[in-house]
């Protein structure tokens, strides 16, 4: 059940772009759907008629102050660091300290909220980068914590990836504040750029074979908006001399289950697997295919 409209409406545009890429030129709606998209866009349903009332007196006009997508105040500049040489612990722990003392991102930390990096192996061969942080990673200390989490390792005991092969990491150190009552935003072009320095660094530090962008945001952060991820998933880029390959987060299968999606992720993990080297059974090949 989708409990968030932001991000309804956000996984219905993705289906709609990559029902599109498919050929599909017409969908149809039907008039209580069509009533649930204006209730979760915000579209006001127009009242019942009301017996005519005398007019009241006007109030004084006050302007309305809408909330704003952006913080409210500006995003500086991305830091700029060099992390000392040493294992990969020690530099990880050193990224951790200068992440701590950033001064721009505890301005956006709650108490006992710590920025979040990443988790998994520093040998990892896949890094693997998500959405910015939800409020239930944050306060669980670790991204893709919850049902996307969940939903991503049983991909990969299907891929036959160890786990112990990879490493899990927010594409932002924090959560972007809620505009509205919804409690959920992307975040900003800004915000991706200022956080941008810390993965990059966590790449560093790790030095996988490969990186897999998961979703819109993440895929934004380490490449561009162009081309956007319904056109950039299944293919690879190029990040710095190792190979990156886009894809849908797993929240796009856990609002849009069917087995066409399914069949579309799958494919591209089919990918990651002959990059990694890894075996594919006739059974994998045909996961999810049409029967």
């Amino acid at each position: 059940m989708i409990d968030d409209p932001a991000e309804a409406l956000d996984i219905l545009l993705e289906e709609l772009k990559r029902q599109k890429a498919a050929g599909v030129r017409r969908v149809s709606i039907t008039a209580d759907s069509l009533a649930a998209l204006k209730a979760l866009a915000g579209t006001p349903t127009p009242p019942a008629p009301a017996p005519a009332k005398p007019a009241p007196v006007p109030a004084p006009v006050r302007p309305a102050v809408a909330p704003s997508a952006a913080p409210a105040t500006p995003i500086p500049d991305a830091p700029i660091f060099t992390l000392a040489a040493g294992t990969k612990a020690e530099r990880m722990r050193a990224l951790r300290q200068l992440v701590d003392g950033c001064a721009e991102t505890r301005k956006h930390l709650v108490v006992p909220q710590r920025p979040l990096l990443g988790h998994g192996s520093l040998d990892a061969k896949v890094v693997f980068v998500g959405e910015a942080p939800t409020l239930g990673e944050m306060e669980a200390g670790q991204a893709f914590a919850g049902e996307s989490g969940e939903l991503l390792q049983k991909i990969l005991g299907a891929a036959a990836i160890d786990p112990a092969d990879c490493y899990f990491a927010p594409v932002m150190v924090w959560r972007p504040e809620p505009p509205t009552r919804y409690g959920k935003r992307p975040p900003t072009a800004r915000e991706l750029a200022f956080n941008l320095p810390y993965l990059r660094a966590q790449i560093d530090v790790i030095a996988p074979r490969v990186v897999v962008a998961l979703g819109a945001q993440a895929f934004e952060a380490l490449h561009g908006r162009t081309p956007t991820i319904t056109q950039a998933r299944g293919r690879w880029f190029d990040l710095g001399g190792v190979p990156l390959l886009a894809t849908f987060h797993p929240n796009y299968l856990l609002h849009s289950p069917s087995a066409s999606a399914k069949r579309t992720v799958w494919e591209d993990f089919l990918l990651l697997m002959e990059k990694l080297g890894l075996p594919i059974s006739g059974k994998q090949r045909g996961f999810f295919a049409a029967k």
